[in-house]
């Protein structure tokens, strides 16, 4: 038997894609596959392959992940208003043509109920799925250095391509934070309230902002304040 044949190889992060990745449903095959590398993350969409393989920046993203999760699957949970998703999920939509790890899902009970969204069992084990397949109510994307095209180019077209009802998008590295809540118009993405604090979640059903101030060792720390 020879040697299988790669498409793409990032050696020194130790990425070999095969060729039938530059499929949707080759690439799925892959990312699901035991061959696929730890710690990286991939994303197929308008038939493009990305890669992210930098670790996350802790002031600028890691805690900010942190943060948003946190508040939000506090609100999910005690308002009983479905479940969320973190990083580390594979977000798929066969017509859209996309697979995706978002740094943020989340999907209401309803959804799931009506098999909108719905995980996708490993090895026909339900209790065992990486993947969830259809259209959730909401993702979120942390903007990188390697993710700025993906997350304010290809993912916004995607992700309305695939119906998602909202988009929240997250970029502190600069001096201004950047919050915006994009809501799903007549197939393309509006603004709730355009560079304004709270931002307008139909969702949750919440004004949401983001609030930055230094800690005590003079490091960015990050507060998602939500009312009705």
């Amino acid at each position: 038997m020879g040697e299988p044949e790669y498409a793409v190889c990032f050696e020194g992060a130790g990425v070999f894609m095969p060729k039938s990745a530059f499929t949707h449903e080759g690439f799925r095959e892959w990312v699901l596959s035991d061959d696929f590398p730890d710690g990286v993350k991939a994303t197929f969409a308008r038939g493009e392959v990305l890669f992210e393989v930098s670790p996350e920046a802790i002031r600028t993203h890691s805690i900010v992940k942190r943060q948003m999760l946190l508040a939000l699957a506090s609100l999910a949970e005690s308002d009983d208003l479905g479940e969320s998703y973190p990083d580390g999920v594979l977000l798929t939509h066969a017509r859209a043509g996309l697979s995706t790890v978002p740094d943020f899902c989340f999907a209401l009970w309803e959804t799931l109920e009506t098999g909108r969204l719905r995980e996708v069992p490993r090895n026909g084990d339900p209790d065992d799925s990486v993947e969830l397949e259809g259209t959730p109510d909401l993702v979120a994307e942390i903007v990188s250095k390697s993710s700025t095209h993906k997350d304010l180019t290809i993912l916004r077209e995607t992700y309305a391509r695939a119906g998602v009802p909202e988009y929240w998008i997250i970029d502190v590295r600069k001096k201004e934070a950047r919050f915006e809540i994009l809501r799903l118009d007549s197939g393309a993405y509006v603004a709730s309230a355009p560079r304004e604090q709270p931002q307008i979640s139909i969702v949750f059903g919440r004004n949401v902002a983001l609030h930055r101030s230094k800690n005590r060792i003079g490091r960015w720390t990050y507060r998602f304040e939500i009312t009705k």
